[in-house]
């Protein structure tokens, strides 16, 4: 309780323009077993907290919303060492109440920054889900044939790592006993592996990788990601900003969709103008509209910084809900549709 109110506190005084703050706190501890048939007994511990707040701007009868938070297969101490929840209640209000200036989206084909760590979303949604096992032997994915293949520029490398200590999409064995590994998806564009089950790599004839995941005992195990993200790559993440005349910088996400094929919608919680190398005036309702072989392919520049989002994202896939991560460093894609107002 003290943590809900110290995050709801700090939000609701942060600016005189929060109307309305919503903070929640949950925690669970889950002990799992798995036996088999095959001789195998093995046990897990799944510590999970999270913490986030919500928070409602509101000048001259408009409203926007902000939204911050965190949490991990850690204890209550990373609210104390790592992430407080003073700053989690600052950096919803802030985002609330910075959006009450915010101009409507440009719209048409620009350049692209996305921002490191909040923009894994789309990685994690464009391009790794499609490379989830059972999508590629029913041939429903956009990659189904696509192994050994180019699919994206040379600066562009993906990995799943279910290992990273104490991240929220991390475990020590996977839904069916299978130990984790780190799996490279996309090595220098070039798609070299996918994430697999049991079933899938049996049918498939492909090596376990440790990604056969479930919401509970009750649901059958399927491939999901775990912590998806883009590799770091050598650019400066100033340089990258300053290589930009006139374009849109994505500073944060917040959800989207993706066929099949590989065309997706995301909408943009918070941009800005980039003008002349620089972030100029905050932007909102933009819409980013694509298919993903075409952006991997268009990935110009890649930062050196690269960040995970917040730690406290879900994944859904046949009605199963799992808690996963995603990142990326600073990435400039030459040229993308916006959709906006102006």
């Amino acid at each position: 309780m003290a943590l809900v109110r110290e995050a709801y506190a700090a939000a609701q005084t942060f600016d005189k323009r929060i109307a309305k703050v919503k903070a929640h706190y949950s925690d669970s501890l889950k002990h799992m077993c798995i036996a088999n048939s095959e001789g195998l007994l093995v046990h897990d511990t799944r510590p999970m907290v999270k913490l986030v707040c919500v928070a409602i701007s509101e000048k001259n009868g408009k409203r926007e919303s902000g939204y911050w938070g965190g949490g991990g297969r850690v204890g209550l101490e990373y609210f104390r060492d790592v992430l407080t929840p003073r700053r989690i209640g600052e950096e919803a209000a802030r985002e609330a109440v910075l959006l009450l200036d915010a101009a409507d989206a440009p719209a048409g084909e620009m350049p692209i920054v996305l921002a490191p760590g909040h923009s894994g979303v789309l990685i994690h949604e464009a391009v790794g889900h499609l490379l989830e096992a059972d999508f590629s032997r029913k041939k429903t994915s956009v990659f189904w044939n696509k192994m050994g293949k180019r699919v994206g520029s040379p600066l562009v490398t993906i990995y799943d790592d279910p290992t990273i200590p104490s991240f929220r999409g991390s475990y020590n064995i996977d839904d069916e006993g299978t130990p984790p590994r780190k799996t490279l998806l996309i090595e220098k564009g070039v798609v070299r592996g996918l994430l697999q089950d049991k079933l899938s790599s049996r049918l498939m004839h492909g090596r376990l990788t440790g990604h056969g995941r479930r919401q509970d005992y009750s649901c059958a195990p399927i491939p999901r990601m775990a912590n998806t993200y883009i590799a770091a790559g050598d650019d400066a993440p100033e340089d990258i900003l300053r290589s930009v005349k006139k374009g849109f910088y994505v500073a944060s996400l917040s959800g989207g969709q993706v066929e099949d094929s590989g065309k997706f919608t995301f909408s943009v919680s918070l941009g800005y103008l980039i003008e002349d190398g620089k972030l100029t005036a905050p932007v909102k309702q933009a819409t980013l509209i694509g298919t993903n072989i075409d952006i991997l392919n268009k990935i110009g520049r890649v930062g050196s910084d690269l960040e995970f989002g917040l730690q406290t994202g879900t994944c859904s896939k046949d009605g199963q809900d799992v808690p996963v991560t995603d990142g990326c460093p600073t990435l400039r894609i030459e040229k993308m549709t916006v959709g906006g107002t102006s």
